[in-house]
């Protein structure tokens, strides 16, 4: 025990000595991956629209109200405003849909009435809030898009969501304040609690987030486990220096579990500076775009961040002691490296079709080594884990990684035991 954490120590220390493999493990994976993730939704904007700006919307025939209404999300959309008298080829199917068909989002006011869209909506509010009568308004605001369109339709929703309820609903705020009373409210959820702002959009946020985050937090786990392991197992094998640890009074699963244990530490503090930068991503995401990878609003209670903290070292001790098997079964360094690379590009074929998987697990994904994790990971951002998958995912990851770390020693001592190698270290100091 105490060679293993002498191990572990000398570990940690070299990499934390040079600041060029602390930034490899620590800030340039989850760096690089933040910015994949905000640059993501650009190139789908850019694919559906032919533009890195922001969202173009065509509004057709706006009223006097929608031209003067301020939100600070309007700056996410540029708009041009025409008239349906003015519209190439008239006022028709086809030439709304010559507009959809560039990626652009087609917003229609539509009234019957001849005194226009704002008398006819100020009217209805009259009889509603004033003269307390029903009548039918035939004003409506439609949203055109193309469905063919990669992304249009969240797009379209998006705006819907971000501008029209808001417009409408500040429209009917004006209305009830000029006829039912200044100072008189509609009982309405207080938008300014905090609480409540949190859980609204935590709800919503942790949902789609479930799809992304687990697996790229995996990913990155893997990546550090395979840097690390090369440069702890195959690089010391490569240049004969573990065949001279090997040969100090150190056994062999001192040794390997020194370097197991350190690895584990560096990973498991990588992947939540990796998730913190996932989380600010996510609450600096303050536009929301309709491709974004991070929704506005990611939060974690606390026996969520307790589960994925104590669930990340059982899942890297799988990684890096598979690592670990590959460095010492495989005589060629060239071989290791790429043994070791064709899993991460496994992991993410996984990655990509988890965005898209949104089935309930079954229990035998519980046991699989390291997709659990990604289950695991996926259930603790809805909410849904329970402390016995839990146990059976870390329990399932802890056995496997002693398993294949008894196997690596035994790649190291030929297949003696302990015994036999304290033996042969005896007659070799002697």
């Amino acid at each position: 025990m105490r060679y293993a954490f002498i191990i572990l120590k000398w570990e940690i220390q070299k990499i934390l000595s040079s600041w060029k493999k602390t930034m490899a493990v620590f800030l340039i994976p989850a760096a690089v991956m933040v910015f994949a993730i905000n640059l993501f939704p650009k190139l789908l904007t850019y694919l559906s629209t032919g533009s890195l700006g922001s969202q173009r919307v065509i509004v057709i025939d706006a009223p006097e109200s929608f031209m003067n209404y301020d939100d600070p999300k309007l700056g996410n959309y540029q708009f041009k405003y025409i008239n349906s008298e003015d519209i190439p080829g008239g006022f028709c199917e086809e030439s709304i849909y010559s507009y959809v068909n560039d990626g652009n989002i087609v917003a229609i006011f539509i009234t019957e009435s001849p005194a226009g869209f704002d008398d006819e909506v100020k009217d209805y509010y009259r009889h509603a809030f004033q003269d307390n009568e029903k009548v039918r308004a035939t004003t409506y605001i439609s949203v055109v898009y193309n469905e063919e369109k990669f992304l249009s339709e969240t797009k379209a929703e998006q705006f819907s969501y971000d501008i029209i309820a808001e417009y409408t609903e500040s429209v009917k705020n004006r209305y009830f304040e000029e006829y039912v009373g200044e100072g008189n409210e509609n009982l309405n959820i207080d938008e300014y609690n905090p609480i409540t702002f949190v859980l609204d959009n935590r709800s919503v946020a942790n949902s789609q987030a479930a799809h992304i985050i687990p697996g790229i937090m995996v990913i990155l786990m893997y990546y550090c486990s395979y840097s690390l392991s090369c440069d702890m197992i195959a690089m010391e094998k490569n240049r004969g220096f573990l065949n001279k640890l090997i040969m100090t009074p150190a056994s062999a699963k001192a040794i390997l579990w020194g370097k197991a244990l350190a690895a584990n530490i560096l990973v498991t503090g990588s992947s939540l500076i990796t998730f913190l930068f996932l989380f600010l991503s996510s609450w600096l995401n303050r536009s929301n775009e309709a491709g974004s990878l991070l929704p506005f609003g990611l939060m974690l209670m606390p026996d969520q961040l307790l589960y994925m903290i104590l669930s990340i070292p059982a899942a890297t001790l799988v990684m890096t002691t598979f690592c670990f098997i590959v460095a010492m079964e495989l005589e060629r360094f060239e071989d290791a490296v790429a043994n070791m690379q064709f899993v991460l590009l496994l992991l993410m074929f996984g990655f990509f079709i988890q965005m898209f998987y949104y089935f309930d697990p079954v229990w035998l994904e519980f046991i699989i080594p390291v997709h659990n994790m990604i289950i695991l990971l996926k259930m603790i951002l809805l909410s849904q884990v329970n402390i016995i998958q839990f146990i059976v995912v870390v329990g399932t990851n802890v056995f496997l990684g002693v398993v294949l770390l008894n196997r690596c020693a035994d790649e190291i001592t030929g297949g003696k035991d302990d015994r036999g190698n304290k033996r042969f270290k005896k007659i070799l100091f002697r």
